[in-house]
């Protein structure tokens, strides 16, 4: 019997106390990062499935092992591998997770509070799309029936995800993202075409189309890939394709300094077709090639808890699939 069971039964508590709230204890949190990493058997897409960069996720996984006091993954410069305790490990901590998921989804479902059920939902929207020339999608989020008469939450995708995972939202629009992990679950719903923003004067802005290889050597405003790994990479597979090589700078946060930088002429932006909503004297919006929008299209998607059971939830998502065409 561990010494700590002895000296509960020695205070009189009779039979032991199952004392979650430990010090001793790993949070949700490692587990989820230890699981991506058993997952992938690689730091790297880990830390993007976990939407965090390397070194805070090595951090968890060498504190995992500090208070495991056991080596759980074996790593080098070659390969990742999990020990054999590594392995029975993982067995037990998605057992955990999931035990704990059903949990959460049984309390909901049998003890939910009455006022809370009919509250609004709160829901995201990724601030990358402009959904007024998404005929579709800007009915439903402009419609007081279906937001519940709350203005929808703007932010980047990234972090909408984390909001989601954290209880603080319900359900998000997002766009372009990777699978957020086990937790969460991240449903396509419509593609969008990118276009690109040039300074009206440049001479590329005289047609109706423009290729990419017509801009020249103008800078490519550009998002750090932190912001969204999966759409980063598919756009540099894109660019590779292309002969797409442009001198790059730091894309501004705010789409107004952007269009702004555009205006001047110190580059060009690549942009998702509803942002030619927001005008800008001196800058001109020009279609891409078709083959050239296709390939680097941002695919629309949802995300929201992957047990989720709550009705009022569930009917946002099939209206959304029924709004952007899928079933």
């Amino acid at each position: 019997m561990p010494a700590w069971c002895r000296t509960l039964r020695a205070s009189g508590f009779g039979e032991p106390l199952m004392l979650l709230l430990s010090r001793h204890l790993p949070s949700t949190r490692t587990l989820q990062c230890f699981l991506a990493v058993a997952q992938e058997l690689n730091f790297r897409r880990a830390a993007e499935l976990m939407h965090m960069s390397q070194p805070p996720l090595s951090r968890q996984i060498r504190s995992l092992e500090e208070m495991l006091r056991v080596r759980l993954i074996e790593r080098d410069t070659q390969r990742v591998s999990l020990t054999e305790a590594g392995e029975a490990f993982r067995q037990e901590a998605q057992a955990i997770l999931l035990a704990l998921d059903a949990a959460v989804a049984t309390a909901k479902a049998r003890f939910h509070d009455g006022k809370a059920a009919a509250a609004p939902l709160r829901i995201g929207l990724t601030s990358v799309i402009n959904p007024s020339l998404m005929p579709s999608l800007h009915a439903l989020v402009t419609d007081p029936a279906w937001t519940g008469g709350r203005a929808l939450e703007r932010a980047w995708s990234r972090q909408l995800v984390e909001r989601v995972r954290a209880g603080e939202l319900d359900l998000a629009i997002v766009g372009d993202i990777a699978a957020p992990g086990a937790d969460l679950a991240l449903e396509p719903l419509a593609h969008e075409a990118m276009i690109v923003a040039l300074p009206a004067h440049h001479p590329a802005a005289a047609g109706e189309e423009v290729d990419l290889a017509a801009l020249g050597e103008l800078p490519l405003f550009w998002f750090a890939r932190a912001d969204n790994p999966a759409f980063y990479d598919k756009c540099e597979r894109g660019f590779r394709r292309l002969g797409y090589a442009p001198p790059r700078r730091p894309e501004p946060k705010d789409f107004t300094l952007l269009l702004a930088a555009v205006a001047a002429g110190e580059g060009v932006a690549l942009c998702p077709q509803s942002m030619r909503a927001t005008s800008r004297i001196g800058v001109a919006y020009r279609a891409l090639p078709p083959a050239v929008s296709r390939l680097l299209s941002i695919e629309v998607q949802v995300v929201a808890r992957a047990q989720e059971t709550r009705g009022a939830v569930l009917d946002k998502l099939a209206q959304l699939r029924a709004a952007l065409g899928r079933s």
